[in-house]
């Protein structure tokens, strides 16, 4: 029985390369929330070439999805995260399934697999959410795994992907959120733009989008990450921000890790909603937005009003208001970036 920091017994290790080499996750799960996919999935995904094994799956049945349980607003963000997450080359490919018939589903079961072959699963009352993970006071155990796969698998009937176009016919969204469902005010779900334009910010940055010189932008980095001159095929809005040596502040974004890896931070901006950044490549000269590179470059163009994929130049970000985005980090440890 596991009743306290059993995060990396259930979602992690199983995945490890030198344990059982799983590659599926089936979950079932009352209630979920986009801070707690996206942060399994991307440290799985920072995990692929050391610990875990590669090219993993992981599948969520929602089972409480009618009355109180969902409302039309996580239903979106839900969506778009994955979306985001499976445009990510390496990423583990991720899926979500409502329940939308017969009774509703209340468990709380993970069952890993090696291909289709289950092989370890755990049962509880721990919800695929973080505050079931780093919150509450659950209690979780393990189980037969063929019998959970069955479980999970006797389900699949009753479900709808949450991308058919069929599901608004099926389902009444909430418009208020189900008290079992609460998450924190800090979770990426329910960060705020206008409320962090009523609090003092403890700090802040402007950081450049052009290169180091501050010549021009460049093709292959930055905010045109993702356009090549050699024309190799990536999404152009792929991107990043360069974190140039001239423009650092030390101790302002969290530090890296003892094996280099930097942690991921939050960030809100006014009118993208929040995900997570963090630094990367080599000495952290890029910040990043894990989730999918192209979320900086969308919202980089969106603010300059210039249409997805369109190559950024210097002119165009003079002309749109400035060359530097602005950075702003707050006592809870969240940061807002605006343009």
């Amino acid at each position: 029985m596991y009743t306290e920091n059993f995060e990396d017994k259930i979602l992690f290790n199983p995945a490890r390369k030198d344990g059982q080499a799983c590659n599926y996750l089936k979950i079932i799960t009352a209630f979920t929330d986009v801070e707690r996919i996206s942060s399994h999935l991307i440290k799985l995904f920072d995990g692929r070439n050391k610990e875990y094994t590669t090219n993993i799956k992981v599948d969520i049945i929602l089972g409480m999805t009618r009355g109180a349980g969902l409302t039309k607003k996580k239903h979106k963000k839900i969506c778009s995260l994955i979306r985001r997450l499976n445009s990510v080359h390496g990423m583990p490919k991720v899926s979500c399934y409502y329940i939308v018939e017969g009774k509703q589903v209340h468990s709380k079961v993970y069952v890993w697999c090696r291909g289709n072959r289950a092989v370890e699963a755990y049962n509880g009352s721990a919800n695929y959410t973080m505050n079931a993970f780093y919150v509450r006071r659950e209690c979780m155990d393990s189980c037969d795994a063929k019998e959970a796969n069955h479980y999970y698998n006797s389900l699949l009937a009753d479900t709808m992907n949450c991308f058919d176009e069929q599901i608004k016919e099926k389902i009444t969204f909430s418009s208020r959120k189900n008290v079992e469902d609460d998450i924190e005010e800090t979770n990426l779900e329910n960060l705020s733009w206008d409320h962090y334009q009523n609090i003092e910010a403890v700090d802040s940055i402007e950081i450049s989008l052009l290169k180091a010189d501050g010549s021009d932008t460049g093709y292959g980095s930055g905010v045109n990450w993702g356009i090549r001159k050699n024309g190799y095929k990536r999404n152009r809005n792929q991107a990043y921000i360069p974190y140039n040596t001239g423009d650092r502040k030390a101790g302002f974004f969290p530090e890296a890790d003892a094996d280099g890896t930097y942690p991921v931070f939050k960030v809100v901006t006014e009118d993208y909603d929040a995900f997570y950044m963090r630094q990367a490549q080599a000495n952290g000269k890029a910040l990043e937005t894990p989730e999918s590179n192209a979320i900086i470059g969308e919202w980089i163009r969106h603010r300059i009003g210039v249409p997805d994929g369109t190559y950024i130049t210097k002119q165009m970000l003079e002309n749109a208001g400035g060359t530097k985005v602005v950075f702003k980090k707050y006592a809870d440890g969240i940061y807002t970036l605006e343009y």
